[in-house]
């Protein structure tokens, strides 16, 4: 379609494109009448209006016949950038000869395009869209064609610019209507000339109510100054910064309010009154109140911890009880500040008897020298039934006052007590005694004072209990010294007593033994019948009451004190001394002895060799048929090392397995197994003597025993 020689076509689509645009509800019928008129005024075939987003990218937001596809190839191209003024139209006859738009040749081809016009849409600010005119065959552009192109952009970019505005408008609009705080708008005399849905929320004026009336009802009297001092502000072309105050609802309650007022300016730039936003912060200051008083708590619950923390560690130190509790005293009615304080707990004295007995603190002693003890009354009653704590801002008002004969109250010249504060001291269960403090004046005693209280009881309760545990543990430590220095000269009695005896018994004895002998000797081929048996009789018994009273020597002196401590010593090296003391007895046994790395123990190393010595001589003494086989070994077991002594003799039944460390406990007669049943008395007594123990681990008859025994570690009996 060609413009030239059409006068009358310009006005007549401006007039009919101004009528719809007069019309337009919104940007898209803009858009819409912004369309047609390009395609009747032009002989466009299609066309397209383009404008920048807030990305800074340029997208199509009305067109005709133009595909999804060829839109999403070309958005974003455009010859000029947004802002760019005194833009011109820019025509391209054919679009296969221009170079500059040779990228976009293939979209072209598909949407059949051949020629096309930027059209810049623009206002004061510059460049901020453009209309596209396209043309499916080469197309040479007259002035008149793009002029008019050119005055449709112009009307429509002042239309889209007022509907944006009034959009704007509208939305802000909407804003201010359903915002939650209080806006309104007053002139210069402070007259009301809008209000919102916020403002009757937050004041209970609806707005019929509120337009027309001084904005000055909204404020207590006590904040009319307010109100003339804002004023001054915005005349003055200030703005006032936003401030916490006070306003007056319609009911006349006084809330918290948040308040920023503007100046607003008319047409011409006079400020002609003032925008106020009021924002209620009832529930701020609410939360402020309530974190003041958190705050306030924490500060006194830290200050209370810090009291306590420093006490707890004086009185865990202290382990003299009449001083402990002294000092208990002395320090819960400092921290109370408390006039006086005592604290009255009960004894058990070494008879068993139990009384009572008190500390005082702000006071002399004499100040309750002639006065009986408190009793089990209903004041006094809860504490000493460890109910924990009792406070009265006035005792003297105390429905439990003042109840029990004869005195009905405090006796005369009592201190006079008003503020009563008392705390049982309670430990596992047992009430130790309880803390009470006074005042003359009432209400001096808070919670926490009482908080504060409980946690000196708490901490006082630890360190009695410690104190009268570490009295125990003296008294403990103290008789088993006893009870060991005892031992240890009932031992040493024995001892010497075992060497006397020994001596003693020897002498007579190797008489009885060589008088046989010699008998034996001069008459014993001439001796017959019951006189020769008689005459061995003596002879066994003497050897055996000889060997027995070794064996006895040998057990009472195992548990003999070494001189120093244990050292470590390498039990290899031990066994092979033993080795080789028995090596008469294995060769005659014709015995195999086998063992195991073998560790370094901490044990005297004569004991150690004792020990393997007897189990390894009872292991040959009580052989089975075939050759005797000892193998001995070591493991580690909760920090202690356990050797072990297994041999393939007669074995030994399970239920035996603990009497056989008896002293003279056999399981044969003599004339089986000679010896007297004290060898694995001894061992026991050795083991025991460094802290371990010794047991049959295994055993089966016929097939031998495995005897074990721990014994320290060389770090740990360190």
């Amino acid at each position: 379609m060609s413009v030239v020689g059409q006068p009358d076509l310009r006005s007549d689509t401006e007039v009919r494109l101004l009528a719809a645009l007069m019309r337009a509800k919104g940007l898209e019928e803009v858009n819409e009448a912004a369309i047609n008129a390009l395609l009747t005024a032009t002989s466009a075939d299609r066309a397209a209006i383009l404008r920048f987003d807030d990305d800074g990218i340029i997208r199509f937001k009305a067109w005709r016949d133009l595909s999804a596809e060829y839109r999403q190839a070309v958005t974003g191209h455009t010859p000029w950038r947004r802002g760019t003024r005194d833009a011109q139209p820019i025509a391209v006859a054919d679009v296969l000869s221009d170079q500059s738009l040779a990228e976009y040749a293939e979209a072209f081809a598909r949407e059949r395009i051949r020629a096309l016009a930027f059209i810049p849409l623009e206002l004061d600010a510059g460049v901020f869209g453009k209309f596209m005119l396209y043309y499916a065959q080469p197309h040479e552009f007259d002035e008149e064609e793009l002029t008019i192109a050119q005055a449709i952009a112009s009307h429509v970019a002042l239309a889209t610019e007022h509907k944006r505005l009034e959009e704007a408008s509208r939305y802000l609009a909407a804003i201010v209507e359903n915002s939650d705080d209080a806006i309104l708008s007053k002139d210069l005399n402070g007259i009301i000339t809008s209000w919102n849905e916020g403002a009757r929320r937050v004041f209970g004026y609806t707005a019929t109510q509120a337009l027309g009336e001084p904005v000055a009802m909204l404020a207590p009297p006590e904040r009319m100054h307010e109100m003339r001092n804002i004023l001054d502000r915005i005349r003055q072309g200030e703005r006032v910064e936003p401030y916490d105050t006070v306003r007056r609802r319609q009911d006349g309650q006084a809330i918290p309010v948040s308040v920023t007022v503007s100046p607003v300016r008319n047409a011409l730039g006079e400020i002609a009154g003032a925008s106020e936003i009021a924002r209620d912060i009832s529930g701020r200051k609410r939360a402020e109140e309530e974190r003041a008083r958190l705050l306030a708590g924490e500060r006194e619950a830290r200050k209370i911890a810090e009291l306590l923390n420093g006490v707890g560690p004086m009185l865990i130190a202290e382990r003299d009880l009449e001083k402990l509790v002294q000092a208990v005293t002395d320090v819960a009615t400092e921290m109370v500040g408390a006039e006086f304080g005592s604290f009255f707990h009960n004894i058990v004295n070494a008879k068993g008897e139990s009384y009572t007995l008190y500390t005082l603190s702000g006071v002399p002693r004499e100040a309750f020298a002639g006065f009986p003890m408190p009793r089990h009354t209903a004041v006094f009653g809860p504490t000493f039934c460890g109910e924990g704590v009792v406070r009265c801002e006035d005792v003297t008002q105390d429905p439990r006052y003042g109840k029990n004969a004869p005195y009905h109250g405090m006796p005369t010249g009592h201190l006079p007590v008003r503020s009563y504060l008392a705390a049982s001291v309670v430990s596992r269960g047992e009430v130790l005694g309880g803390l009470f403090f006074g005042h003359s004046a009432p209400g001096r005693f808070t919670e926490n004072h009482e908080a504060l209280i409980r946690g000196v009881a708490a901490q006082a309760a630890i360190a009695m209990d410690n104190a009268r545990l570490f009295e125990q543990a003296q008294w403990v430590q103290n008789e088993l010294k006893r009870s060991n220095e005892e031992l240890r000269r009932v031992n040493q009695d024995l001892e010497t007593f075992a060497y006397s005896a020994s001596h003693d018994l020897n002498e007579p004895l190797r008489t009885i033994a060589l008088s046989a002998e010699l008998l034996e000797r001069t008459y014993g081929g001439r001796l017959e019948g019951d006189e020769a048996k008689f005459l061995a009789v003596i002879l066994q018994g003497a050897r055996r009451m000889e060997s027995l009273i070794e064996d006895l020597l040998a057990y009472t002196t195992a548990t003999k004190y070494e001189d120093g401590p244990p050292p470590g010593v390498d039990a290899r090296q031990v066994l092979a001394a033993v080795l080789e003391n028995l090596k008469g007895p294995l060769e005659q046994a014709r015995a195999t002895v086998t063992h195991a790395a073998l560790p370094v123990v901490a044990m005297h190393e004569s004991r150690l060799a004792q020990v393997l010595q007897n189990l390894i001589g009872n292991a040959l003494k009580y052989r089975g048929p075939e050759d005797p086989r000892v193998h001995v070994s070591a493991s580690q077991r909760d920090g202690w090392w356990v050797l072990s002594v297994a041999d393939n003799g007669i074995g030994i039944e399970p239920k035996f397995a603990d009497s056989i460390f008896g002293l003279f406990k056999r399981l044969h007669t003599r004339d089986q197994y000679p010896g007297s049943g004290i060898g694995l008395a001894i061992c026991q007594r050795i083991v025991e003597r460094y802290g371990g123990k010794i047991w049959l681990e295994k055993s089966v008859l016929g097939e031998g025993s495995n005897f074990c025994f721990s014994v320290p570690e060389k770090d740990l009996a360190c």
